[in-house]
C-alpha cells in the first residue's frame, strides 16, 4: 500500500486518508478523490492531502480484519460484517470461550493488526461480543494472511450442556437468597436443581444421603454445611469415601472460594461448597460450574493452576481477612467494570428519616441497591460514605463490597463522587456511578449497558434511557476520571455530561427504576418503605 501526502492536483484515483475541511462541509476519510472532488478542494483552497493507494496482491482494510477473523474462528462464534477496518467475533451460544492461539496467531502475523479477546474460560452469552480484530492502516498485502491458516487452535466457545444437580443441605435450611443464588448460578449454565431437605451434619447421614443419590440422574451432587470443610477428615470428605467416593482435591486457590470440596461418586461431580457460595458475588464454586458445565476437564491439576490470575476480590493489603477495609483504600481488585454506590449523603430532601436506612421489605433501600449490583457477574462495587457512615457499613458488612470515606460529604454529590473515582486503579476502564437510593433499577438494565460499552469502543458515556427520557445509573469510561476526581460541591456530572453530549450513548431500556430515586417521605410512602428515624 501507497501512503502519501501528494498535491491534491496530482492525487486522482488516489483515495483521502483522513477527512479534509472543504468549506463548511468535510470530506470524509476513505473518499475516492475524482476530478470533481479535486476541483472542490482546489476552490477551497486546499492544496495537499494524506492519500492511500492499494497495490496490487493488497487487501483494503475490511477485506482483511474480514479474512483475518473467520480465518481464527470456530464453533460457538460468528464473525460480523467488518466495517472501519474492523471485524467483532461473536458468541451464538451461551458457554465458556477458549481463546486457543488465534489471537496470537493475528497480532505475530503482521503490526497492521490489533486483536483482542476475552480471557481463557471466560462464560459467555449468545450475543456478547469475544474477540476484535482491527486493521490499523487501510489495506496490506494478502500474503500476509497466510499463516494464519497454521493456527495451532481457532477461538471457539465450548457451550454450556443441560445437567441435573441436587443440593444436599446440612443442618439449618438456607435461606430464600441462598437457595435463590444457587439456583440462578445452576439455570445461567443450562442446569436445572432439586433441594433435599436438610439432615445433620453427621458422617452417617451424609453417607446415606450420598448412597441414595447415587443411582439417580443427577449428574452434579453439591453439598452445603453448618460447618465449613476444614480436612480431609471432615464429615463431607468422610461421608464421601464411606459411600464409595472419592476425594480429588480439598480447597482451591481462590477467594473468595478457598474452602471447595471436588470429589467422584460413580460418575457424578460432587462439589462441597465453600460459605461463600451462599452470596451472589463471584466466587471459587462459579469457575468449578461453569467448567462443569461445558463438560471441561476438572481435576487436581486444573483447580491447582486456578491460582495465578485467578480470583482475588478483596485488596491484598487487608490487614486482618473478612475485616472492613480502610476507609480510602484504594480499590486493587482485576475487574474492569466498578461499579461506586454514592451513599454519603444526610437524605435532608427525607426530612426526618435516613432513607438509605429505610426497609424495602425485610432490606434496607442501600443493601438493596449494591444486592442488585452484586448479582451483575465481574462487577465490584464501592460504597462512598459519609453521613451515617458506620450504619452504612455495617449493614453492607459481610458483602462483596470496598469502601471509600467522604469527609466532606455535606459538600454535596460532586464530593462524593470524586472521593468514589479516587480509589480506582488504573486498570479499571470503566466505573458505573450508582446513586444508593434507586433500589429499583434492574440487573439486566446495568447488563446491558456494560455489553454497550464493551461492543462500542468509540463512546465514552453510556445512559440508560426509559421511554427516551434519561436516568440512572451512569456508566463512565476511564478517559473521564481525572475530570470526575476533579469535582466538588453538589455539582455532579451534568456539567461533563453536557460538555460532551457527542460522547453519549443513550441505551434504551425497559425499566421505569432507572427514573425512580427515593428523596421524600412522600417516595417513601409511595413504595411502602419503613421509615428508619434519623
Amino acid at each position: 500500500m501507497k501512503f502519501e501526502e501528494r498535491a491534491v492536483v496530482q492525487s486522482e484515483g488516489w483515495t483521502l486518508a483522513h477527512s479534509v475541511a472543504c468549506g463548511d462541509v468535510r470530506i470524509a476519510k476513505g473518499t475516492l478523490v475524482t476530478p470533481v472532488l479535486i476541483n472542490r478542494l482546489v476552490t477551497a483552497g486546499v492544496q495537499t492531502t494524506q492519500v492511500f493507494s492499494l497495490e496490487d496482491g493488497d487487501l483494503d482494510e475490511n477485506t482483511a480484519a474480514q479474512i483475518a477473523a473467520e480465518t481464527i474462528t470456530g464453533a460457538g462464534l460468528t464473525v460480523e460484517l467488518a466495517g472501519r477496518g474492523r471485524a467483532n467475533i461473536i458468541a451464538h451460544v451461551n458457554g465458556l470461550f477458549l481463546p486457543g492461539g488465534g489471537i496470537d496467531a493475528v497480532n505475530s502475523a503482521d503490526d497492521a493488526f490489533s486483536a483482542a479477546s476475552l480471557s481463557a474460560y471466560t462464560p459467555v452469552r449468545s450475543g456478547q461480543l469475544a474477540a476484535t480484530i482491527k486493521l490499523v492502516p487501510y489495506g496490506l498485502p494478502a500474503q500476509k494472511l497466510e499463516n494464519l491458516h497454521n493456527a495451532a487452535q481457532r477461538l471457539k466457545v465450548k457451550p454450556f450442556k443441560e445437567f441435573s444437580a441436587v443440593l444436599i443441605v446440612t443442618g439449618k435450611a438456607p435461606t430464600k437468597k441462598t437457595l435463590a443464588s444457587l439456583t440462578s448460578r445452576i439455570e445461567q449454565v443450562g442446569g436445572t436443581l432439586r433441594v433435599s431437605d436438610p439432615i445433620s451434619h453427621s458422617r452417617a447421614t451424609v453417607c446415606s444421603a450420598l448412597e441414595q443419590i447415587k443411582d439417580s440422574e443427577h449428574e452434579l451432587i453439591l453439598m452445603l454445611g453448618a460447618s465449613a470443610i476444614s480436612d480431609k477428615r471432615d464429615i463431607f470428605p468422610a461421608a464421601l469415601a464411606n459411600a464409595g467416593g472419592e476425594l480429588i482435591k480439598l480447597g482451591m486457590p481462590a477467594d473468595p472460594g478457598n474452602l471447595l470440596m471436588l470429589g467422584k461418586l460413580d460418575q457424578k461431580t460432587v462439589v462441597g461448597l465453600p460459605g461463600c457460595a451462599r452470596s451472589p458475588a463471584l466466587n471459587g464454586f462459579d469457575w468449578v460450574l461453569e467448567r462443569f458445565a461445558a463438560r471441561e476437564p476438572l481435576d487436581a491439576q486444573i483447580l491447582s493452576a486456578m491460582g495465578t490470575g485467578g480470583l482475588l476480590k478483596e485488596p491484598v493489603g487487608r490487614k486482618i481477612p473478612r475485616a472492613t477495609h480502610a476507609k480510602q483504600s484504594r480499590y486493587s481488585g482485576t475487574e474492569n467494570m466498578v461499579a461506586i454506590v454514592l451513599a454519603a449523603g444526610k437524605s435532608s430532601r427525607a426530612k426526618n428519616s435516613h432513607k438509605l436506612l429505610s426497609l424495602l421489605s425485610d432490606k434496607t433501600v442501600v443493601r438493596t441497591t449494591v444486592d442488585t449490583l452484586l448479582t451483575v457477574k465481574d462487577l465490584h462495587v464501592v460504597a462512598v460514605t459519609g453521613h451515617a457512615a458506620n450504619e452504612i457499613e455495617a449493614c453492607l458488612s459481610g458483602q462483596n463490597v470496598s469502601f471509600a470515606n467522604n469527609p466532606d460529604f455535606e459538600q454535596g454529590m460532586g464530593a462524593s463522587l470524586a472521593a468514589g473515582i479516587g480509589t480506582l486503579s488504573d486498570t479499571v476502564t470503566h466505573a458505573l456511578i450508582c446513586l444508593a437510593d434507586m433500589p429499583f433499577v434492574m440487573q439486566a438494565t446495568i447488563e446491558k449497558l456494560i455489553n454497550t460499552a464493551t461492543n462500542d469502543t468509540e463512546a465514552a458515556i453510556f445512559v440508560p434511557t426509559f421511554h427516551g427520557k434519561r436516568g440512572h445509573p451512569v456508566l463512565w469510561h476511564q478517559k473521564y476520571f481525572s475530570q470526575l476526581r476533579r469535582l466538588t460541591g453538589d455539582t455532579g456530572g451534568k456539567k461533563i455530561l453536557s460538555d460532551n453530549s457527542e460522547k453519549i450513548i443513550e441505551v434504551p431500556v425497559d425499566d421505569p427504576g432507572i427514573l425512580i430515586d427515593l428523596d421524600t417521605p412522600e417516595m417513601l410512602a409511595q413504595f411502602g418503605i419503613i421509615p428508619k428515624d434519623r
